[in-house]
C-alpha cells in the first residue's frame, strides 16, 4: 500500500449470498482450466541443444547475421519459438530465407511473424510441429548495421595506432540450461594473403587483431580460413547455461573498414589489450599443436568420415528474397521451367525486383491519379481522403494500403509490414515451387507486350523497367480510369514511404555465409569437436580448435 494510500479503507463488494458466489467463481475457474488442458496438451516444449551465431561484417561496419539454433523437443509438439532482439541492432529479417531442418533431414519453410518491439514469432509453416524426442534447427538470417548501432566503430590505440572496435553480444537464450555450446564466428573484411597460409600465424605476425583480457579468459578463441579466403574469427563456449551472455570485445586494423562519421563516437583512448602472438600464446600454440599431432590420426579418420556424410547435402542450401530489389529464390523446390502465370501486377513487381517502396509509392500515385486521395505533405508523408473508391474493385493489396491512408492519412510501420505480410504469404502459395528465372521472363514478356501493343513512346530518359511495369499495371487495371502515359513520376513518393529496412527484406543478401542446414551437424560436432577439442583443451587453450572443428519455445 502507498503512503498515501494509508487510512483508507478498500471497498469491499457486497453479495447477497457471498458462499454461493464464491463457489459459482470456483466453478467457472475449474472449467477454464479444464478447457485449456487440450490447448496445454498441444504446446510444444523444448530445450536449446546449442547456438550457432555468425556475423559477415562488411567494410562500411553493415553485416548479414545468422543464427543457427538447435532445440531438442522434450514433451508435445514443437510449432516454433520466441526471437527477442534485445540490443540496439535494426534487424531486418530474412523471412524467406529463413528455414528449418528435424533430425530426420525433414526441411520446413518458416512462418515469421513481428510482433513488434524487436520480437518475432518462429514458427514451422502450415502449422507444422516436430514431435518430443527430435530435434529441430533453425536458420535465422538478417541484415543489420552495427556501425549505425554503435557496437563498432574507431578508437585509437595508445601507440597511435588507429583501430575499429566490435563489442558486441548476441542474443540470450532461455530454455537453454542444458546447451551443449554457444559459438560466435565473425567473418571480417580482411583476406588471408593466399589460401595455404595459416590464420593464426598471420594474425600474430601481424599483430592483427586485439582482444580484452577478459575475453581471452572466458572464450576458446580461434582465427580460421572463411568463405573467400576471409580472415573468421571464432569464440566458442562450452556449456554456456542459460540466458548466457555471450559478449565479446576486440579490435581491428582501421584499414579494414570505410566507415562514415560514426553515429555514437568513442573518445576514450583504448586501454593496453592482451595481443594474440605473444610469447605465452605462441608457447601454447606449439604444445598445441604437440598434442594434435598425437590425435591427427583420429581426426583425419573422423574427418573422412564427416566429408563421406556431407556428399549429397548440397540440396540443403537456403536462399531468400529481399525488399530492396525483391528477388525471389527458393532453389529446393521449384520446378525447372514451371511458370506461375497467376500472379496479380503487384506481386509480379515483386519478380521483376521492383523495390517494395516503389510498389507501395506506385500504389499511392495510382489513388492520387484517380481522385481518392489528395498528398497535403510529401516529406513526411500526409494524405486526405476524397472520393472513396469501391473496395470491391481493388484488390487485397490495394484496400489494405487506401485503408491505411483513410484511418489517419498517414503510413506506420506497422500498416507496410501487414502488407509486405500479405504479399510474402500469397506469393508463397502461389509461386512455391515455379522456377524464379522463367517467371520473370514471362511477366517481362507480359509488360513488353502490352507496351509493344499501346505503342508506347515516351522519352527515353523516362523508360526503365519500374515505369514500364507501372504503366502495364495502371492502364490495364480493370478499376483504373485515368491513363497514365509517363508524364509524371510513380516513384516520386518512394523516398518518403516510411519503409524501415530493418523490419522484414525480400533479396539476396550479399554474404559470403553459407546459408545451409546440415543435418550431419550433431555427427560432425560429436566426432570432431567432442573427441579432439577436450582432449586437447587442457594442454593448448584454443590453440587446437581450428585444427579439430570443421565447422520461449512453443
Amino acid at each position: 500500500m502507498n503512503s498515501r494510500d494509508a487510512g483508507k479503507i478498500a471497498p469491499r463488494l457486497e453479495c447477497p449470498c457471498f458462499s454461493c458466489h464464491n463457489q459459482a467463481m470456483s466453478a467457472l475457474k475449474m472449467l477454464f482450466i479444464l478447457l485449456l488442458l487440450p490447448l496445454t496438451a498441444l504446446a510444444g516444449k523444448g530445450q536449446v541443444n546449442f547456438v550457432e551465431a555468425t556475423v559477415d561484417l562488411k567494410p562500411d561496419g553493415s553485416a548479414v547475421v545468422l543464427y543457427q539454433v538447435q532445440w531438442r523437443v522434450v514433451s508435445g509438439e514443437l510449432h516454433g519459438f520466441y526471437f527477442k532482439n534485445e540490443d540496439k541492432l535494426q534487424v531486418g529479417m530474412a523471412v524467406d530465407q529463413a528455414a528449418a531442418v528435424d533430425s530426420h533431414g525433414k526441411r520446413y519453410r518458416l512462418d515469421i511473424r513481428p510482433m513488434g518491439g524487436g520480437k518475432w514469432d518462429v514458427l514451422l509453416a502450415d502449422g507444422q510441429g516436430v514431435p518430443a524426442g527430435q530435434s529441430v534447427t533453425f536458420n535465422l538470417p538478417f541484415r543489420t548495421d552495427f556501425h549505425r548501432a554503435g557496437y563498432l566503430g574507431p578508437t585509437t590505440a595508445e601507440d597511435g595506432r588507429a583501430l575499429v572496435f566490435f563489442n558486441w553480444s548476441p542474443i540470450q537464450w532461455d530454455e537453454a540450461a542444458s546447451q551443449d555450446h554457444y559459438s560466435l564466428k565473425i567473418l571480417t573484411p580482411y583476406r588471408l594473403p593466399d589460401e595455404q597460409v595459416n590464420p593464426r600465424s598471420v594474425v600474430d605476425t601481424e599483430r592483427l587483431i586485439l582482444t580484452e583480457p577478459w575475453v581471452n579468459e572466458k572464450y576458446l578463441i580461434d582465427y580460421q580460413q572463411g568463405p573467400n579466403n576471409r580472415l573468421l574469427l571464432l569464440f566458442h563456449k562450452n556449456r554456456p547455461g542459460n540466458r548466457f551472455h555471450m559478449q565479446v570485445q576486440f579490435y581491428m586494423p582501421a584499414d579494414w573498414f570505410r566507415l562514415a562519421a560514426a553515429p555514437n563516437p568513442v573518445t576514450k583512448p583504448l586501454i593496453p589489450e592482451q595481443e594474440h602472438g605473444s610469447a605465452s600464446s605462441s608457447l601454447l600454440l606449439i604444445l598445441g599443436l604437440a598434442v594434435i599431432g598425437a590425435f591427427f590420426g583420429v581426426v583425419r579418420g573422423k574427418q573422412g568420415s564427416m566429408l563421406k556424410a556431407r556428399e549429397g547435402l548440397e540440396d540443403i542450401r537456403w536462399e531468400n528474397l529481399d525488399w530492396t530489389p525483391p528477388k525471389l529464390i527458393l532453389s529446393e523446390f521449384r520446378k525447372p521451367g514451371k511458370v506461375c502465370k497467376d500472379l496479380t501486377p503487384l506481386e509480379a513487381a515483386f519478380y521483376l525486383e521492383i523495390p517494395f517502396k516503389l510498389i507501395v509509392a506506385a500504389m499511392l500515385n495510382s489513388m492520387v491519379l484517380e481522385g481518392f486521395v489528395e498528398v497535403l505533405s510529401a516529406s513526411p508523408l500526409k494524405v486526405k481522403t476524397l472520393n472513396p473508391p469501391n473496395l470491391h474493385e481493388l484488390d487485397d493489396y490495394e484496400r489494405l494500403f487506401y485503408q491505411a491512408l483513410k484511418d489517419d492519412g498517414e503510413l506506420s510501420q506497422a500498416e507496410l509490414e501487414e502488407l509486405m505480410n500479405t504479399a510474402v504469404k500469397k506469393v508463397q502459395l502461389k509461386a512455391w515451387d515455379a522456377d524464379i528465372e522463367a517467371t520473370q521472363k514471362y511477366y517481362r514478356k507480359q509488360v513488353a507486350d502490352y507496351l509493344k501493343a499501346a505503342a508506347v513512346s515516351a522519352p527515353a530518359a523516362h523508360r526503365n523497367e519500374a515505369n514500364d511495369w507501372y504503366f502495364w499495371y495502371h492502364n490495364r487495371h480493370r478499376y483504373y480510369q485515368r491513363h497514365w502515359d509517363y508524364r509524371d513520376d510513380p516513384a516520386r513518393y518512394a523516398t518518403d514511404i516510411p519503409v524501415e529496412t530493418d523490419h522484414i527484406i525480400h533479396g539476396p543478401l550479399d554474404t559470403d555465409i553459407a546459408m545451409e542446414l546440415n543435418v550431419c551437424h550433431d555427427a560432425c560436432h560429436s566426432a570432431c569437436h567432442s573427441a579432439c577439442h577436450s582432449a586437447c583443451h587442457s594442454a593448448c587453450h584454443s590453440a587446437c580448435h581450428s585444427a579439430c572443428v570443421s565447422g520461449g519455445s512453443h
